[in-house]
C-alpha cells in the first residue's frame, strides 16, 4: 500500500501547485457563493467544500508520500530498528487515514452531484 502511495505522490508532486491554486478557488467560490444567498447558491455550496477538500487531500498526498519510506540496514542497532518499524507504521497509518478522507470526499461529491441532477432535471 504505501509503494501504491509512493508512487502515486512521485506522479503529483509536479503538480502540487495547482492542488493550492484549486483549494484557493474553491474556497474563495464558497465564500462568494455565501455573501450571494439565494437557492442556487446553497446548491452549489457543498461542491465547492468538497472539491476544496479533495484538492487539498491530493497536494497533501504529494508531499507527504513523495519522501523515501525508511530502509533498515542489517547492521544498524535494536534502536535504529525500532524506530524504523516505528516510522514504517506511522506511514501506514497515514496512508490508511489518507484513503479514509478521499473516501469520504468521493462519497459526499458523488452525494453533491445526485442532489445537483436531482434539481436540475426532476424540478
Amino acid at each position: 500500500m504505501l509503494a501504491f502511495y509512493q508512487r502515486w505522490a512521485h506522479k503529483l508532486y509536479p503538480l502540487r501547485w495547482l492542488f493550492v491554486l484549486l483549494a484557493m478557488l474553491a474556497l474563495s467560490a464558497f465564500i462568494g457563493l455565501l455573501i450571494a444567498g439565494g437557492e442556487l447558491s446553497r446548491r452549489w455550496q457543498l461542491s465547492a467544500v468538497v472539491l476544496a477538500v479533495s484538492a487539498m487531500l491530493l497536494w497533501l498526498w504529494a508531499v507527504l508520500f513523495s519522501q523515501p519510506l525508511p530502509q533498515e540496514r542489517a547492521d544498524s542497532g535494536l534502536w535504529q530498528k525500532l524506530k524504523c518499524k516505528l516510522l514504517y507504521m506511522g506511514y501506514y497509518l497515514l496512508a490508511v487515514f489518507t484513503s479514509l478522507l478521499l473516501l469520504a470526499t468521493v462519497y459526499l461529491g458523488l452525494r453533491t452531484l445526485k442532489g445537483i441532477i436531482a434539481a436540475l432535471f426532476f424540478s
